[in-house]
């Protein structure tokens, strides 16, 4: 069933006003030193209602809050509370998380800003200072998201370090040196906290940094283990890479890590191979790029790895995350993981063994034609480059696009409905293969890629509802101005979800049928993460806009979408 957007609802003019606050200094709140309830390890596991205390809410990732005050019925209602203007304009995807009525939003530009969600007052602001060579960091100038714990703020930053923050002041307790960012190294994504540690992974994977994922102690943030995600020459998957003189390179762990306690697994998603294309870097499948690690919470073991895709040629990186599901499979109740990337596909694993049991089409491709029993992508051999189509002016057609059917618009999924949220792109780009040098910390892709329409095809963006036990379409939005999906997805236990577009649409469906049920307007592309929260009895929903982030860029020419030049905005709104 496809559902197209009907006329914007009238919304009373303070809906598009932006609201800028000054911003204040950092200063202690008496308030707050004295009311502090601690972000306990029990609470992150078990989340009241009302919490969003890390990236996605609970360690499975779905993105869904039970929070029911808002709903199908009064979301029109929704009604601008208080908008705050931030300093970044450029990849900013944030990701908020809430604790003691403060709203903590992390910026790749070096600051993490605390906001009072009754009023939208700065509490406070911790600001670092990069080095002057800080844009050898792919991870400068784009942040997502911090962690809690207890009393504390975790953030990882550009310049490849773990620094922890008081979350009632902002003054820094500590920090720990993680890697050296020269490489193009850094961190965007918020760390994982769990089982007493703190999880982070990196950028760098556009760079020549060599992928790793590495656990922190708590309290002092000592090292605790460290697993790179690509093999050293003569280590278990190295003879999968081609005998170059560059030893494996990329692999990076740049997004969201998901956990399951009672296994004591966490899954890693990883990127590309440095480089880009196998025309440079020789053939082989490139272990453990591209791939879903199961590592062991404890001690850092793999316990099992699923390439996604192997020999990559098309930065089709797949290190976004793996939500983590219990669905009956012949008549019994299995526990999957669901995977969906940039290919246009999504796969569904035995999340305690790796096992395949099954793919499902999220977007037009032209890239993959089926998957094999062991869950090995069956790649349309057109599309292989050659070793003579380097620097030969070969145009291949490559569907989608290298920012994806989806990207870090993560999804969403509902206990209510069954279904599995994500905005999707449907695109594609014309690829060059050619030389490059090798320059260690530069970029090293040997490839070009100039994205287009899908030929034939006239709409973009769609918003889709899947059913994870069938990968069939429960239903379709599509907007009529054709824009790309920019936004996560946000499903509530209201029978609302939330997502958002380039072209500044913040929108509300119902859940089960896909009508739209509100929309407005904000001052950007709506580049965040939607969140859901209560404070003192009261359901807000936030969301950041104006971030300018990947899909906007490449797809908005592709639908005459006006990208705005301005600043990253959080919008935070609730009923009357």
């Amino acid at each position: 069933m496809i559902r197209l957007r009907r006329a914007r609802p009238a919304l009373p003019l303070l809906a598009a006003i932006v609201v800028l606050l000054p911003a204040l200094p950092a200063a202690p709140l008496d308030a707050q030193e004295e009311g502090w309830e601690p972000v306990t390890w029990e609470r992150l596991l078990e989340p009241r209602d009302g919490d969003w205390m890390s990236y996605r809410r609970t360690y499975d990732v779905k993105g869904y809050s039970p929070l029911d005050g808002i709903h199908r019925d009064n979301v029109a209602d929704l009604r601008l509370v208080w908008a705050y203007s931030m300093r970044d304009n450029s990849r900013w995807v944030p990701g908020p998380v809430v604790a003691n009525g403060l709203m903590y939003v992390s910026e790749g530009s070096g600051r993490v800003v605390a906001l009072e969600v009754a009023t939208g007052d700065v509490a406070w602001i911790h600001e670092r200072t990069f080095p002057e060579d800080i844009q050898r960091s792919q991870a400068y100038p784009r942040h997502r998201g911090v962690a809690l714990l207890e009393d504390v703020v975790y953030w990882g930053t550009a310049d490849s370090h773990l620094v922890a923050l008081d979350a009632r002041t902002g003054e820094m307790r500590w920090e720990r040196e993680t890697g050296n960012f020269r490489t193009g190294q850094g961190h965007s994504h918020p760390p994982l906290v769990a089982d007493g540690k703190i999880i982070l992974g990196f950028t760098g994977g556009d760079r020549t940094a060599r992928g790793n994922v590495s656990a922190y102690e708590t309290e002092t943030g000592e090292l605790l283990w460290r697993v790179f995600t690509v093999p050293a020459r003569g280590e278990p998957g190295s003879e999968s890479w081609a005998q170059s003189a560059l030893p494996p390179l990329g692999g990076a762990t740049w997004h969201t890590i998901s956990y399951d306690p009672e296994l004591g697994l966490i899954y890693v998603g990883t990127g590309q191979p440095v480089p880009w294309a196998s025309t440079l870097r020789g053939r082989g499948d490139a272990l453990f790029t591209n791939s879903i690690l199961a590592l062991d919470i404890g001690t850092g073991e793999m316990r099992w790895h699923f390439q996604v895709i192997p020999e990559d040629n098309w930065d089709m990186d797949t290190p976004y995350e793996s939500m983590l599901l219990d669905l009956v499979e012949d008549g019994e109740t299995r526990r999957v993981l669901v995977h969906t990337n940039k290919t246009g596909w999504g796969v569904i694993l035995d999340r305690v063994t790796g096992e395949f049991i099954r793919a499902f089409r999220t977007a037009y491709d032209n890239l993959i034609s089926g998957w094999t029993d062991e869950g090995r992508p069956v790649f349309n051999p057109e599309q292989i480059p050659a070793p003579e189509d380097v620097d030969s002016g070969k145009v291949f057609e490559v569907c989608p696009h290298y920012h994806g059917a989806r990207n870090m618009n993560s999804p969403s999924y509902s206990p209510v409905t069954g279904l599995y949220y994500v905005g999707i792109n449907n695109s594609c780009m014309d690829v060059v293969f050619g030389y490059e040098e090798f320059a260690p910390g530069e970029r090293y892709v040997g490839m070009r890629a100039t994205p287009k329409r899908v030929p034939g095809l006239d709409y973009l963006g769609e918003f889709v509802a899947f059913d994870p036990s069938t990968g069939e379409r429960a239903w379709t939005f599509r907007p009529e101005d054709d824009t790309a999906m920019t936004a996560a997805a946000l499903a509530t236990g209201g029978g609302v979800v939330f997502g958002g577009t380039a072209n500044r649409e913040f929108f509300a469906l119902d859940a089960e049928s896909g009508d739209l049920l509100w929309e407005t307007r904000l001052n950007g592309d709506i580049s965040g993460a939607p969140v859901t929260f209560e404070v003192e009895g009261r359901q807000y929903v936030a969301v950041g806009a104006g971030g300018r982030i990947a899909q906007t860029t490449s797809y908005s020419p592709l639908t005459g979408t006006n990208v705005p030049q301005g600043t990253g905005v959080i919008w935070v709104f609730a009923l009357p």
